[in-house]
C-alpha cells in the first residue's frame, strides 16, 4: 500500500512539474536596474572605507537616478484605499534598513547609501560601491569624514564630506537593533548649530540604512552628551522617527507623524539629485497618510534650495497596498508637463517617497482610475520594483 502511494506521488509531481519549487522568471520579465533587494546584513566591526578605484576613472554626465523606462514587472492589485488596519506609528518607516544592498554586478562589493552635504547646506543621499570588508558600518561612517581623498572623489559632483577633519571612531557596537558609536573629540569641531544638525542627521541616516540598525546612540570620548558645542540637542537615542533631515525643524509636534518626502535639487551643471526633506503631517488613519504626503509634495516648496516636479493641482485620489504592491491613483493634472527629464524626475519623486512606507516593494500608477501612459511614453500601469539605490552617480 505504501509503495503504491509513493508511486502515485511521484507521478503527480512529474505531471505538475514540481510547481511548488517556484517558477523561473520569463525572459520577457524586466526588472528595474539596481533594484535588487538583499537580506544580507553587512555590519561587523573594523576600519577602512575602501571605494572601488576603477569606478573613479570616469565622470558621469547624465541625470542622477534615471529609472529605466522599460523596466517592468507583472501587474497586481486594484486601486482603492485598503481597509486593512495599520499601526500609524510604524506605518512610515522613512527608509529604515534600506540603505545597503548587494551589488549584482560584483560579488566583491556592496552598495551603501552615504549622506554628503552640498554647498547650500543640504544632505544628499548617494549610493556608493564599497569593497566587502569587516566593519562595514564603521567603514561607512569613516567615509563621511573630511579628508583629502574623499574631497577629491566628491568634488566633481558638488558634494562635500560632513564630519570634521580628524574625526575618528573610537568604537562601534551593534546589538538588538541598537548602535552605539563613540567619536573622538574632533567630532565637536563644527562651525555652527546647523552644521551640528547636519552631522547628526548624516550619521543617523547612514547607520540606520543597515538592516540591523534601527536606533543610534552617539557618544564623544566615551561620554554621553545632552548638547553639542553650538547648542544642538543630542537625543540619547536617535532614529529616523525623531531625526529630521534638510529642515530647520528638530522636534516632533504632538499629534503629528514625521515623513520624509523626496524633492529635486540642482547638483553640478549636469546633475540633479533627489533629497529627502522631513515634513510633519497630522496623525490620521494610516491609509490616509499617503494622500497627505503627496498633497504636500505637490505644493511649491517654501524653500528655494529644492524643487518639485509635480504639476500644480495634482492629487493622490487613492492608495492601496496589497502583498507589497502599492497602487497609486492620481488626478489627471499629473500629466500636465513636458519633457522626458521632467517625467523621470516626477517618477523618481513618487518612487522614493513611496519607499518610505511600510510594506511597499512595488508600485503601479493609475490616472483618474484608469491605466495610462505618461506624456513622454513611460508605462506606469504595470508594477515596478522600487529602486534599491539613490543618486548612484559616483561609483559607476
Amino acid at each position: 500500500m505504501k509503495r503504491t502511494i509513493s508511486i502515485m506521488l511521484v507521478v503527480m509531481l512529474m505531471i505538475t512539474g514540481c510547481s511548488f519549487i517556484g517558477k523561473n522568471p520569463k525572459d520577457s520579465d524586466k526588472i528595474i536596474p539596481d533594484a535588487i533587494q538583499t537580506d544580507k546584513d553587512e555590519n561587523s566591526a573594523a576600519n577602512a572605507f575602501v571605494i572601488n578605484e576603477s569606478a573613479q576613472n570616469s565622470n558621469n554626465t547624465t541625470a542622477a537616478n534615471s529609472t529605466s523606462d522599460n523596466a517592468l514587472m507583472a501587474s497586481g492589485a486594484a486601486s482603492g484605499i485598503s481597509s486593512e488596519s495599520i499601526d500609524t506609528e510604524t506605518f512610515v518607516e522613512n527608509g529604515t534598513g534600506k540603505g545597503v544592498i548587494s551589488d549584482s554586478n560584483n560579488k566583491e562589493s556592496v552598495l551603501i547609501t552615504l549622506y554628503y552635504r552640498t554647498k547650500e547646506g543640504l544632505l544628499v543621499p548617494v549610493t556608493r560601491k564599497v569593497t566587502k570588508q569587516e566593519g562595514l558600518a564603521k567603514a561607512a561612517i569613516n567615509g563621511l569624514v573630511d579628508q583629502a581623498v574623499t574631497r577629491e572623489q566628491l568634488a566633481y559632483y558638488g558634494l562635500y564630506p560632513v564630519l570634521p577633519k580628524g574625526t575618528t571612531i573610537r568604537g562601534l557596537s551593534i546589538k538588538n537593533g541598537n548602535a552605539i558609536i563613540d567619536f573622538s573629540k574632533e567630532f565637536l569641531n563644527s562651525a555652527s548649530k546647523s552644521d551640528e544638525q547636519m552631522i547628526i542627521s548624516s550619521v543617523v541616516y547612514t547607520l540606520t540604512g543597515f538592516k540591523t540598525i534601527s536606533n543610534v546612540e552617539i557618544r564623544v570620548e566615551g561620554k554621553t552628551l545632552d548638547r553639542l558645542v553650538n547648542g544642538t540637542d543630542l537625543p540619547e537615542i536617535s532614529n529616523r522617527q525623531n531625526t529630521f533631515i534638510n529642515t530647520d525643524e528638530t522636534e516632533l509636534k504632538d499629534g503629528c507623524v514625521k515623513c520624509d518626502l523626496y524633492y529635486m535639487v540642482y547638483g553640478n551643471k549636469e546633475l540633479n539629485y533627489l533629497v529627502p526633506v522631513s515634513k510633519q503631517i497630522e496623525k490620521s488613519e494610516a491609509n490616509q497618510i499617503p494622500l497627505m504626503m503627496f498633497s504636500e509634495l505637490a505644493k511649491t516648496p517654501s524653500e528655494s534650495k529644492y524643487f518639485t516636479s509635480f504639476p500644480e493641482g495634482t492629487k493622490l485620489l487613492s492608495y492601496d497596498e496589497r502583498n507589497g504592491l502599492v497602487t497609486l491613483d492620481f488626478s489627471s493634472q499629473i500629466s500636465n508637463y513636458g519633457g522626458s527629464e521632467k517625467e523621470q524626475s516626477l517618477l523618481n519623486q513618487i518612487y522614493y517617497t513611496v519607499s518610505q512606507l511600510k510594506g511597499a516593494n512595488k508600485v503601479k500608477i493609475l490616472i483618474d482610475g484608469k491605466e495610462n501612459t505618461l506624456p513622454e511614453g513611460t508605462e506606469v500601469a504595470v508594477a515596478k520594483i522600487l529602486p534599491g539605490t539613490i543618486n548612484k552617480v559616483i561609483d559607476k
